[in-house]
């Protein structure tokens, strides 16, 4: 057996992480089920560590795996960058624009592409403006700010801006180990109803909730409301309630280190969507195209 690490270690680990299932990560990796499978199996034995608890639905990181899995976004994150780098060639591109990010991006997207960039475009100066949707909407429109990364689920009317969705994000059911969903394969929104409810507050999460919730003709019962991602996290962790957000803000514990689990739900609630808007009456510059081909990257993104 291999008892060196490599990139492939890396990627291999890292899709099974993000799909929680070792067929998904296969698929996404463009590889046999069975070769995803002895990689993850030869990567746990080179570092002496269980990465994941198997059970019948797939994978779930142990705590040991979830402190490995920001160790290879690092190192990949590393790697990408200076791929991204050489293919670019423009460490003297020199430059500065105005970038507006909503309240979550700043929060919890922004710092890992903008650090990364900022690397590789040491000379670019990029100033942040956080506000609402709304209001970077109308800041786009008046040239106030140059683009904005932000979420773009409820962008209807983009008259004037040109609008460029760069993924989409599933939202799931997040719970405590011991709750009655943890067992469930998919789980109802009917289900979900019954039980106390967590809602996130900030940038727009909690219309975007009332949406889905009527779409399917259900009201939650909201016992908490909350701005901050990470009170949502130890509510949740202590049993007081359950919430449905987007994977991308899901992590498997808690700030006390209680595991935090996310369920499928049967009903096909709506993606959150976050992307780069412009105003489209203005060409880009170089430096702002480059840095939203720089965001298009998989290399960053959670």
């Amino acid at each position: 057996m291999n008892n060196s690490l490599t990139l492939r270690h890396l990627r291999y680990f890292i899709a099974t992480a993000e799909t929680g299932k070792i067929q998904l990560a296969a698929e996404k990796v463009h590889m046999s089920p069975s070769a995803v499978a002895d990689a993850i199996k030869n990567l746990e034995s080179i570092l002496g560590i269980d990465l994941f608890d198997r059970h019948r639905y797939g994978v779930i990181l142990t705590y040991d795996g979830h402190r490995f899995l920001n160790s290879a976004q690092r190192i990949l994150n590393m790697v990408d960058d200076s791929i991204f780098a050489f293919q670019n060639q423009k460490k003297n591109t020199e430059g500065r624009f105005i970038l507006g990010a909503s309240v979550s991006v700043v929060g919890y997207f922004l710092p890992i592409p903008l650090g990364q960039f900022e690397k590789i475009y040491p000379k670019v100066k990029v100033n942040i403006v956080e506000n609402s949707r709304d209001a970077l909407e109308e800041k786009l429109r008046a040239r106030e700010i140059d683009i904005a990364f932000m979420i773009t689920s409820n962008i209807k009317t983009a008259e004037g801006l040109e609008v460029e969705t760069l993924f989409r994000s599933t939202r799931t059911l997040w719970c405590a180990e011991s709750h009655r969903f943890a067992k469930m394969d998919k789980v109802p929104l009917a289900e979900i109803a019954k039980e106390s409810y967590i809602m996130l507050a900030s940038d727009e999460a909690e219309s975007n909730a009332n949406q889905f919730w009527k779409m399917f003709a259900l009201k939650p019962n909201v016992r908490i409301k909350t701005q901050s991602v990470e009170a949502v996290r130890s509510f949740i962790a202590r049993e007081s309630g359950v919430a449905i957000l987007s994977n991308i803000l899901y992590r498997p514990w808690s700030l006390d280190g209680t595991r935090i689990l996310s369920k499928q739900i049967e009903e096909p609630i709506p993606t959150m969507n976050l992307g780069v808007v412009w105003n489209s009456n203005r060409s880009l510059p170089l430096i702002q195209q480059q840095f939203i081909d720089f965001l298009k990257q998989d290399s960053w993104r959670f």
